[in-house]
């Protein structure tokens, strides 16, 4: 059981009642954006809209202007384009926007994904080569290519353009491409930073169409773009929580014949599509196309107009994800058992497990769930022969982006942000790049950063947990990062009953405290229980959840942390 550390927020009482007088807000609504740094009622009354109108301008991204031109020049002179995307939901759902919009504007235009397993991520040459032969002059980038420097060098060398549109963190030097799209380059001055690459390809697509109101773009491609945005993990702030807001009402009547192909295989329980469907449900489905196989299947579906079709494609996913699941969990078992064989990696800062049996597709999954178990950086590698594929997470205030660039010497090929990146290596150096990326780790790390934190919004009372309380809390959505559910806090509870379920996996309490009753769930929370025992006084961190079990609802609690009361009444 890892100690946490509860961060409990403090706020300016007046101030918190003066704003929700100000905007007509709840207290419990004030105290959270408060907490959060919204602490204006204009702000306050932006962040709760989610106005179209504050999405921003386009051209404000740097090179916006280079790009539209030259895709608006191909359209006149008759050239064929070819959109060049990363495997994940991001880059195949930045893909299936753009190669609507530029068939709508009658483009000849195709579309490649590079195979996760044979060519790795990112631009390489012999697909450059392939599509240049297949009659392409220019092509796009969608979520990947701002560090393909050598790349675009050669892509021009054999008489193509390319135009990047990308999210990713920027190196020193980026690609002479005939435009670089990418919020994150130092120069740009655009006001969000942290689109998704499917954002950045939305903002292309409001380029190229100055004159359609954003309102009939957004009903065309919200809820693709809403997909792909959470899936990546964006901040859901700023443009990313219009765009989702918006783009989650429009998924509940897509129009997409494959993304309802794929809602109707994968989600059984009826209820509407949340930000958490998307992370848990549909993103790992169309993950597992391009884990396993070939993600054009997923653009594919996407894509088609074929009922019968998507419905094929949407099952092929799912029976996918089955033995991505299976593989996932043999590889987590092994990787586990290898940290029992090395305890001295075990004891490392930043876990480096290496493994000659491992799906390069899926090490970042196990990668996640290491990082998880332990509150460390992990770095996995699948190897095969002299080459190592890897893929890493990493925890708050440890940028493993920085991190790999400090060691990059020792590497083929690295990129992607500061709490997950993927990176190619020779097999010879993995020992030296395990010292490496531990002493710089040694060096940066603050001391906080040894133990996770629970953010606590509020101690709440227990006679304000209520049906009307989560319901009002509930226009705080779409929930994500940097927009979490909010978490409160209750001293001196009592544990009235205390069970596991799911084969132990899950810990199911009945908490009281003044004459009140709340069902209390710990999903992954099982081993908790035997540290704990009915009747024992505890302090609980939690979120708020409505329990509708034939047609009786009520308020369950989602446990993030329980520990022993500090301070018993």
């Amino acid at each position: 059981m890892i100690q946490k550390n509860w961060a409990i927020k403090q706020f300016d009482k007046a101030e918190v009642v003066r704003l929700a007088k100000e905007t007509g807000i709840s207290p419990h609504i004030a105290i959270i954006l408060y907490n959060r740094g919204i602490q204006d009622a204009e702000s306050i009354k932006k962040f709760l809209a989610c106005d179209l109108s504050d999405l921003h301008d386009p051209y404000l991204l740097m090179d916006m202007d280079k790009a539209v031109e030259r895709i608006n020049r191909a359209k006149e002179n008759g050239e064929k384009i070819t959109i060049y995307g990363d495997y994940d939901v991001d880059g195949i759902t930045s893909i299936a926007i753009l190669y609507k919009q530029l068939q709508r504007m009658g483009i000849e235009v195709g579309y490649y994904v590079p195979d996760r397993n044979t060519e790795g991520y990112g631009v390489n040459r012999e697909a450059l080569d392939n599509i240049k032969a297949d009659g392409t002059t220019i092509l796009i980038t969608v979520d990947t290519g701002i560090t393909a420097v050598e790349e675009t060098v050669y892509a021009r060398s054999i008489g193509m353009d390319i135009i990047i549109t990308d999210h990713h963190e920027c190196k020193e030097t980026i690609p002479d491409a005939f435009a670089a799209i990418d919020p994150k380059r130092k120069e740009c001055k655009y006001p969000f930073k942290h689109l998704a690459g499917v954002g950045v390809t939305f903002k292309l697509i409001q380029a190229l169409e100055p004159e359609t109101p954003v309102a009939e773009l957004m009903d065309r491609y919200a809820d693709l773009l809403c997909l792909g945005t959470v899936a990546d993990i964006s901040p859901l702030v700023d443009e990313n929580r219009i765009m989702v807001k918006v783009g989650l009402d429009k998924i509940a009547n897509t129009e997409n014949v494959g993304l309802k192909a794929l809602l109707d295989v994968a989600i059984t329980n009826g209820k509407p599509v949340s930000t958490s469907t998307i992370g848990y449900v549909i993103a790992p489905r169309i993950n597992a196309s391009g884990r396993l196989g070939c993600a054009s299947r997923s653009v594919d579906m996407f894509l088609t107009d074929d009922k019968n079709k998507a419905v094929e494609l949407a099952e092929e996913l799912c029976r996918e994800n089955i033995i991505r699941q299976q593989t996932e969990q043999q590889m987590f078992k092994e990787a586990l058992e290898y940290l029992e064989a090395h305890p001295e990696i075990k004891e490392d800062e930043v876990i480096v497990i290496p493994h000659e049996n491992w799906h390069h597709g899926i090490v970042g999954i196990v990668s996640s769930k290491i990082t998880e178990k332990f509150y460390k950086p992990s770095i996995l590698f699948a190897v095969d022969g002299e080459v190592a594929k890897g893929s890493g997470r990493s925890i708050n205030g440890y940028s493993l982006f920085e991190a790999l660039e400090y060691s990059s010497d020792l590497l083929d090929k690295f990129g992607g942000h500061e709490l997950a990146a993927g990176l190619t290596m020779q097999t010879a150096n993995i020992e030296e790049f395990r010292k490496k990326i531990n002493s710089y780790k040694a060096e940066t790390e603050a001391e906080e950063e040894k133990v996770p934190t629970i953010n606590i919004d509020a101690f709440i009372k227990p006679a304000f947990i209520s049906i009307e309380t989560v319901e009002d809390i509930n226009s705080l959505n779409p929930y994500g990062v940097d927009n979490p559910p909010p978490v409160f806090a209750v001293r001196n509870i009592k544990i009235h009953k205390i069970s596991t379920m799911s084969e132990g996996r899950h810990l199911r309490m009945t908490l009281l405290k003044d004459g009140k009753y709340f069902d209390t769930v710990g999903f992954g929370m099982g081993d908790y229980f035997e540290y704990l025992k009915e009747g024992d006084m505890t302090d609980v961190a939690f979120g708020m959840d409505i329990n509708d079990y034939k047609g009786f609802r009520n308020v369950q609690l989602i446990l993030k942390d329980i520990r022993m009361a500090q301070n018993q009444e």
